[in-house]
C-alpha cells in the first residue's frame, strides 16, 4: 500500500465492492428471477429525465446552433511550414 496503512486502502475496497453490489443487483439478480429493488427516489427521477424537457431542448438546439455557426477551415498540419 503506498500509505502504509490498510486503512488507506478502504475508500477504494469499498467502492469496489459497491460497484460489484450495483451489477449483480441491476444485471444478474432479475435474470435469475429476483426483484430488482435498487431504485432512484421519484425526485432525482423526474430531475434526471427532464420532466420538463422544454429546457433540455433549448440547450440542446443552443448546442447544434454554436455547432453549426464555427469556423471551419483546413487546418494546419503540426509540425509543417
Amino acid at each position: 500500500l503506498q500509505a502504509g496503512s490498510a486503512a488507506a486502502a478502504l475508500p477504494h475496497v469499498m467502492g469496489i465492492l459497491s460497484g460489484h453490489l450495483y451489477f449483480f443487483h441491476k444485471n444478474i439478480w432479475p435474470k435469475v428471477g429476483g426483484e430488482d429493488w435498487l431504485f432512484p427516489p421519484q425526485f432525482l427521477r423526474r430531475k434526471l429525465d427532464g420532466v420538463g424537457g422544454d429546457d433540455r431542448s433549448k440547450s440542446k438546439e443552443s448546442i447544434s446552433n454554436a455547432l453549426k455557426a464555427r469556423k471551419k477551415g483546413r487546418g494546419k498540419k503540426l509540425g509543417g511550414s
